[in-house]
């Protein structure tokens, strides 16, 4: 039964890293409410198992071995649930969006239940290899599920991104994979790439025929790797690699990188294709291009096996070298070719580089708003409207350090540095090479997405527990219990002392922990798909009345969601639809959706006052939205007419201040030309029928008679 709830927990490991891949990384967390449902009440069931053989041990033997953890171990798995309750106090004390931290919590939840099933697998005689598998697994399906729909074998609609702005790409055609996301995509596929270079010259040891066989299948996905990471076009990644690489070989002490001349062939082969791709825009003919693609990849294993052959022979020295020089050469000629065809976007094109600056100055500036304990989940995507300096778009930070600060403070970003910390201690003294691979994740994600992917968390922390397992491997502790083995403390836990000691208490407290996250975790994910799949059903649906009623048993649900609040206020009456936005605002403060709407509600109401209110405030948390202020300026004037037709001179002429107020503020905006040259991604400016009300509303103040007169 034990064993059969083992293999139980490594399956579904693997099977939620490649749900993760399928399902666009897990960045949208509605993706990851079926998975939360599924492996949590799997983790559920595994942790009520555990209590179950926990009570009836006790009561025969009165005693159960248990392990125990380092220090860094215990750090780097006790962080994801530090973070995820730091998430949890912003959901209950309040945030700027209830919704947001309570889907930062998921995620969290989840990222802890599968680094704890990834270093539990990792401590059991066998969990390397699942580990391993896990990794290659993941890593295999995302580039070749890419290079496939480059050739067109598959068809993946967001697989390929194409754009006219040389900013963007300087081929017109940039490869995001299943990602969807071209940058993180190249950033996964400069990890997989760099973990099977590193892990080269561990087969130099193996100078018999098995050894060679197992050098060459180590370096038989260099190619593709390399491939999609430069179709990727993504110079972050490309920056985090090199710096990976130069630290990693610096690192390397054994001197034998004697292996990795064998990868300068297919680094170069990949340089090759990248050109002839890139210039056909991602759109080869598949035939020709799959035939090609064989082609370079089996010349450039041979060539690569060749060099290394030549330089590990007992050769005269002088060939030796030569070898290595064409090595070097093979290895700056893709490089040159990568660099004469990227050189615009490389040397000259940093529009995107500008931008993020914007940002980062804007967020730092946020960040200050409440610097220790942060403003819970999607504090950026909600309040960047508001604070943002030009008109660029940028709902997300585009720093995952930066993010966490304006989400959790400084509290929460302590505990992210305790998690990434205890990684590379765990890595540099379990599985050294892997280091590199951490690296980039590290180095990457600090200008970039990629911690928004649930998928690229996962990753990290099986990446630390596959280099962690071996050093964790252990005999089973069964049998440590009856031969009276022990496992040395110095391979295990490196010097440390061990911070959980056989007391009988801790292990139920703990499994109680694990109970209380999983069951909760599952609660949360039920009603969050429960809420999400009604209101998908709701837009589908023709009848108002049906929809209205999918809408609203979708808010019981979860009430906490604006974008079903806003649908379903479209289809009541305006004093419903009140009652229902003011709810919505109350779980998500300053959401410029829910009060540009509610303006409008209160002009259609006649309610001038609230109207004027809900405008200017509109105005204030989305300040570049040229479109919602021209309709604000719109509703304001028909109101103030409506107010003077109905003899209500006082209010329409407090009307029409407050919008002449609004309009003149808008084109002070509109004609400040310094943000919007540098960035105008919204194409910010004073509209044509903004300048209509805004006249309208200066004819009508002055045919207003003046009460004080």
């Amino acid at each position: 039964m034990k064993r059969w709830v083992q293999r139980m927990g490594e399956a579904a490991l693997i099977a939620v890293l490649l749900v993760s891949c399928l399902k666009s990384g897990f960045y949208f967390t509605v993706d990851m409410y079926p998975v939360w449902i599924g492996y949590g009440l799997l983790c559920f069931l595994a942790g009520t198992f555990a209590l179950m053989l926990r009570v009836i041990t006790r009561s025969e033997k009165g005693a159960f071995p248990e392990a125990a953890f380092s220090l860094p171990e215990f750090m780097l798995l006790v962080s994801p649930f530090l973070l995820m309750t730091v998430y949890a106090m912003h959901w209950l004390l309040g945030s700027l969006s209830v919704q947001g931290s309570v889907n930062q919590l998921l995620r969290w939840g989840l990222y802890g239940l599968f680094a704890v099933s990834a270093f539990v697998i990792a401590r059991r005689q066998g969990g390397r290899a699942v580990l391993a598998a896990a990794w290659h697994t993941a890593g295999g399906l995302l580039c070749v599920s890419a290079l496939l729909s480059v050739y067109g074998i598959l068809q993946l609609p967001y697989a390929i991104a194409h754009t006219e702005n040389p900013g963007i790409s300087a081929t017109g055609a940039r490869l995001a994979g299943l990602l969807e996301y071209p940058n993180t995509f190249g950033m996964l596929m400069a990890a997989f790439l760099l973990e099977r270079l590193f892990a080269l010259p561990g087969s130099y040891r193996h100078k018999e025929p098995a050894g060679m066989i197992r050098l060459l299948r180590g370096a038989l996905p260099l190619l593709p790797y390399a491939a999609a990471l430069l179709l990727s076009e993504s110079r972050g990644a490309w920056l985090a690699a090199a710096v990976a690489l130069a630290a990693g070989l610096a690192m390397e002490r054994r001197r034998s990188l004697a292996p990795l001349l064998l990868a300068a062939a297919p680094l170069a082969g990949a340089a090759l294709l990248y050109r002839q791709l890139a210039s056909a825009m991602l759109a080869p003919q598949p035939w020709p291009g799959l035939l090609t693609l064989a082609g370079v990849w089996a010349g450039s294993m041979l060539a690569g096996l060749g060099l290394y052959r030549l330089a590990q022979s007992g050769v005269a020295a002088g060939l030796r070298r030569l070898a290595w020089a064409a090595g070097c050469i093979l290895a700056a000629a893709g490089a040159a070719a990568v660099f004469l065809a990227a050189q615009e976007r490389i040397v000259r094109n940093f529009s995107t580089v500008s931008a993020r600056g914007a940002i980062y100055r804007d967020a730092w500036r946020l960040f200050w708003h409440s610097p220790w304990f942060g403003q819970g989940g999607e504090t950026w995507r909600l309040s960047y409207r508001a604070v943002q300096s030009n008109p660029y778009v940028g709902s997300q930070v585009h720093s995952g350090y930066l993010d966490m600060l304006l989400n959790t403070g400084i509290i929460g970003t302590v505990f992210l540095f305790m998690l990434l910390g205890a990684a590379g201690w765990l890595l540099y003294h379990s599985r050294r090479e892997l280091l590199p691979v951490l690296a980039v994740f590290v180095l990457h994600s600090a200008a970039d997405i990629d911690w928004s992917f649930g998928f690229v968390w996962l990753l990290m922390f099986l990446l630390v527990a596959w280099g962690h397992s071996f050093n964790a491997a252990v005999p089973d502790q069964t049998l440590q219990v009856q031969t009276g083995m022990e496992v040395s403390a110095e391979k295990r836990h490196f010097g440390l002392s061990r911070i959980m000691s056989p007391v009988s208490h801790r292990p139920i407290l703990l499994i109680l922990f694990w109970l209380g996250v999983s069951g909760g975790g599952v609660f949360l994910a039920l009603r969050g798909e429960a809420g999400y799949r009604l209101h998908q059903e709701a837009l589908y649906k023709p009848s108002k009345a049906e929809a209205v009623m999918l809408l609203q048993s979708s808010l019981q649900w979860n009430p906490a969601d604006a974008g079903t609040a806003l649908d379903l206020a479209r289809r009541l009456s305006p004093k419903a639809a009140e009652v229902v936005l003011q709810r919505s605002l109350s779980y998500t403060p300053g959401h410029p959706g829910l009060i540009f709407a509610l303006a409008d509600n209160a002009a259609k109401r006649g309610d001038a006052r609230a109207a004027a209110y809900w405008t200017e405030a509109g105005f204030s948390r989305d300040k570049y939205n040229a479109g919602e202020q021209t309709k604000s300026l719109e509703r304001l004037l028909r109101l103030a007419k409506s107010k003077l037709s109905a003899g209500n001179v006082k209010e329409a002429r407090r009307i029409v201040q407050a919008g002449l107020a609004l309009y003149n503020d808008y084109a002070h905006r509109a004609s400040d030309h310094r943000g919007a040259l540098l960035r105008n991604d919204r194409d910010f400016r004073m509209t044509r029928e903004a300048k209509e009300w805004g006249s309208q509303l200066a004819r009508l103040e002055q045919s207003i008679p003046d009460p004080t007169e």
